[in-house]
């Protein structure tokens, strides 16, 4: 139970009593050893941090928002306690592992591990909301960090320092918001764990594969071409609606709409009209020379930014995700089609695509904020669809609503980035654009999302939703607008020499969309061209029928079978410091949030001061900070951790106030020993496998839970430890014990969390009910929501998941009994443990009694036990021989045992 949170099975009994009779000191240290393999191990102590951080897979207040990634936080927990990664590498990765030099890479998993890590900051509750709107948002998001970040790693209560210096403890009220500063100058936003060369194969295959679909696509199309007429009479109708230069169809419209008779269709429109189509020829051009002139002399306005001749963005901007690192598309790039019968879904102009190979691949743009813009506004040419959108995020307050998601049946459009007025402690707003997963507010909450006419719906989590987005051109301006499309479409066209008849001019339009089409197969596409060849398929010019090129439908399955390979994107809210300037945190008189008093500068503990670099970092000073307290020079972190680890294995901490060393907290029982373990934690290489190791291999760790009556009036608390206390079960290793005796358990580790069974639902919060017995997965795998955490836990004193816990409540209380008498879990288990008894053949009654012994309490029963059990499934039954095949009988039994203070005891 101390190591795995789980109890022995019957087998291990056995096999352990059989062992530790022939070689008990052996046998207790191998078991040690096995059970520190056990991948139990790490679930038991992620748990146990899991406390100390408060974590939650929600942010609660109104809405109860998810927790992006808060899950693979919880498995990166496992994975290192497991592996045994050094704890100082742990301080590092959850302060700062965005800045590691070099991080921390699962090749198994294809995961940056130490990008999970600064999640750590980002549970418990959040208000939503823009700072901007309501004073007190990030400030209160900003106290939740330094509470968590000061009590987890340092054992000190700074955050009571927000409003005046710490009244016992030496924190200056300065100290709290030179720390806040720190916090709070990265950005708080998603970030992509999937390494870089996770889909390389993938991505290499789907690239080489769109070439061949291009160069054999390209060569049926110059046939058809070559071979084919094409009906301009047809075609121009359905240019009919075309009213400017920007409908590709306008000049079929203006050269031979209106002179096609509807009555006529069958003669050839342009007879003796040759003269009327060269003159709208020459107008056609002029106008077009003219309109290009006037948009040209409209651009000059604005300052070019990024046209991604080549895939760059300005300076210091920061991008994220594999569809931002793959997606840079030259001119004409064929986006291949995923589903249905056609070949292109579309040709892509010069940019940055995330789609370009897969709309699963995810992405993300950051810009500067506003002051740092080149000129007053920043306007970005994009377009998006299927949950991408843009952000506007004040202070770091992510859950700022208002999400403004793309709707893909609109086209490439202009949208305009400018500094907006600040207040309520706001000193600046970030904007990002982002695919879905790697925006920390999404799913939003419910009522706020639409993309276009589609609107979110409230079921399950909105997780593994597509998103994509495309920047084509950036700009900077002083005044207001945007610029206009040079209609270089055309120049291909109007360039030419001036055919002056009829055929000469249909030759003309011919030869405008060959030499598109010549381009682009040789790969040499020039800006405008994806804009004709996307006409061109979806008026028909061009053939967009599989079924049309048998020849393609191999190479088109084999790229759509790669792409469906591909995962869905893992990310996780963490930070990001790229391209953001440093905050010095104002101060707020008194802690009030409407009270701004003098900025201070970014810094650690005034009692520090001296033995880091952090107030000398031209960044956030984390990576300084993260050094310091995992290194030698401040053993002040060990003792702290080493602290939580003896309260782990004993039930009480050598200080038994784990996160308050301060003047208020517990003195230590052994100040000496204290000392001793954490500067061997510290040698050893901060393992807590180890250290673990070494406590249970103590004679403290291994004495009875008997005490001598002298001893218990001596020290009637057990501070000393004269006899191994005796422990109720925690509240996830009761429910776990449930599962694993009656059978149920399923023992595979990580994944997404299962919500636990409501007896309310509220989809409007998406607070959806589970099943009863959670799959039966261990309870570190249930949701931990905010605002309806599960409530068999609650019952068992899980603790309040809005606030860092230390050491958790132990209560005895009758509503805990009802619980176990009532419980819909407990009953179902009870009944599925008392079918498995009567399906297992061969057992007389005593025998299956004392398996059950084995496998509830870990020991077989007295005579006397055995002899009152036996008597109380003969009270459960109607007959004697009715007894060892009526399931019900053993479901009491099983029951009855859930309910014993054994089971829910260990010593």
């Amino acid at each position: 139970i101390v190591l795995t949170g789980l109890p022995p099975s019957s087998e291990e009994v056995l096999e352990f009593q059989e062992c530790f009779r022939q070689d008990p000191e052996g046998t207790y240290a191998a078991w040690v050893d096995r059970l520190l393999e056990s991948p139990h191990f790490g679930e038991r102590f992620a748990r146990h941090w899991m406390d100390v951080m408060h974590y939650t897979d929600t942010y609660g207040y109104e809405w109860d928002i998810a927790a992006k990634g808060s899950w693979e936080y919880r498995d990166y927990l496992i994975r290192a306690f497991n592996s045994d990664i050094g704890f100082d590498q742990l301080i590092r990765e959850q302060i700062a592992g965005d800045l590691l030099p070099q991080p921390r890479r699962n090749e198994s998993e294809g995961i940056n591990e130490s990008l999970i890590g600064p999640m750590f900051f980002h549970f418990g509750e959040r208000r939503h909301g823009s700072s901007i709107d309501f004073a007190g948002v990030h400030q209160e998001m900003a106290d939740s960090q330094i509470d968590v970040f000061s009590k987890s790693f340092l054992a000190m209560t700074v955050a009571c320092a927000r409003c005046h210096d710490h009244k016992l403890d030496a924190i200056s009220q300065r100290d709290y918001y030179a720390l806040a500063g720190v916090f709070m100058t990265p950005r708080w936003t998603s970030r992509s764990i999937d390494t870089a060369d996770k889909y390389s194969k993938q991505i290499q295959k789907l690239r080489q594969l769109r070439d061949e679909i291009q160069d054999r696509l390209g060569q049926a199309w110059q046939r058809k071409l070559r071979e084919s007429s094409i009906d301009w009479i047809e075609l121009s109708e359905k240019s009919a609606s075309d009213t400017s230069f920007d409908t590709l169809g306008y000049p079929l419209k203006v050269l031979f709409h209106d002179l096609i008779a509807s009555s006529a269709k069958e003669t050839n429109p342009t007879d003796g009209a040759g003269a009327n189509l060269a003159e709208r020829w020459l107008q056609l051009a002029e106008q077009w020379q003219k309109e290009r002139d006037r948009r040209r002399e409209h651009n000059r306005n604005f300052t070019l930014l990024s046209d991604f001749s080549t895939p760059q963005f300005p300076e210091e901007w920061a991008i994220d995700g594999p569809g931002m690192a793959n997606g840079w598309a030259a001119e004409g790039t064929l986006r291949v089609a995923l589903t249905g019968d056609t070949i292109v879904h579309e040709f892509l102009p010069r940019g940055i695509h995330t789609h370009a190979l897969s709309p699963k691949l995810s992405g993300a743009l950051r810009l500067v904020e506003p002051p740092r813009f080149p000129k007053r506004q920043v306007s970005i040419r994009m377009r998006g669809g299927e949950w991408a959108g843009v952000r506007h995020i004040p202070q770091n307050a992510f859950l700022n609503e208002g999400p403004v998601f793309f709707d893909p049946a609109s086209g490439p459009a202009w949208t305009t980035f400018t500094a907006t007025p600040l207040k309520h402690g706001v000193t600046r707003i970030l904007s990002e654009i982002s695919t879905p997963d790697l925006n920390a507010n999404f799913p939003p909450r419910t009522g706020v999302a639409r993309m276009g006419a589609i609107k979110l719906p409230n079921e399950d989590s909105g997780f593994d939703k597509k998103g994509w987005f495309s920047v084509t051109r950036i700009v900077a301006h002083d005044k207001p607008g945007h610029p206009l499309d040079e209609l270089d479409v055309y120049t291909d066209l109007f360039t030419v020499p001036k055919p002056d008849t009829d055929v000469s001019i249909q030759q003309a339009l011919l030869d405008w969309y060959r030499r598109v089409l010549d381009r682009w197969i040789a790969k040499q596409s020039i800006p405008g061209d994806s804009q004709l060849l996307n006409w061109l398929v979806q008026r028909g010019v061009l053939s967009n029928d599989s079924q049309q090129f048998p020849e393609l439908g191999q190479l088109l399955a084999i790229y759509r079978k790669t792409e469906s390979t591909i995962g869905f994107p893992r990310s996780v809210n963490s930070m990001d410091e790229r391209g953001v300037q440093p905050v010095d945190y104002r101060m707020n008189v008194r802690g009030d949030v409407h009270n701004e008093g003098p900025a201070i500068r970014r810094n650690f503990l005034e009692v520090f001061s001296g033995k880091h670099s952090v107030g000398d970092s031209s960044g956030s000073g984390r990576l300084e900070l993260a050094n310091y307290l995992s290194s030698s020079e401040n053993p002040q972190t060990s003792r702290v951790y080493v602290n939580r680890v003896w309260q782990w294995i004993f039930g009480t901490g050598i200080v038994d106030t784990p996160s308050d060393f301060g003047k208020l907290g517990g003195r230590p029982s052994h100040p000496e020993l204290l000392d001793w373990l954490s500067l061997q934690f510290i040698e050893e290489g901060w393992s807590t496998k180890r250290l673990v190791r070494r406590m249970v291999l103590s004679e403290t760790f291994r004495q009875s839970g008997q005490a001598a009556a002298l001893s218990r009036e001596v020290d009637p608390g057990n501070r000393l430890l004269h006899h191994y206390p005796t422990r109720r079960l925690e509240a996830e290793a009761i429910r776990d014990s449930l599962l694993a005796v009656s059978g149920r358990l399923d023992r595979s580790l990580y994944g997404r969390p299962i919500r636990p069974q409501r007896g309310a639902v509220d989809p409007q919060k998406r607070l959806f009910s589970g099943p009863m017995d959670g799959d039966g997965r261990r309870s570190l795998y249930l949701e931990m929501s905010v605002m309806q955490p599960p409530e068999f836990l609650v019952g068992f004193n899980l603790p309040d998941l809005k606030i860092p816990t230390g050491r958790r409540d132990v209560t005895n209380v009758p509503a805990q009994a009802l619980l176990l008498m009532n419980s819909r879990f407990v009953t179902e288990m009870s009944e599925r443990w008392g079918t498995r008894l009567v399906s297992e053949p061969g057992q007389n009654l005593e025998d299956r009694i004392a398996s059950m012994f084995r496998i509830a309490l870990g020991r077989t029963p007295t005579e006397v036990e055995l002899q009152s059990w036996l008597a109380a499934a003969r009270e459960f039954s109607d007959s004697e021989q009715a007894i060892a095949i009526d399931p019900q009988v053993w479901s009491r039994l099983a029951h009855a045992l859930f309910n014993t203070k054994e089971f829910l005891y260990y010593r």
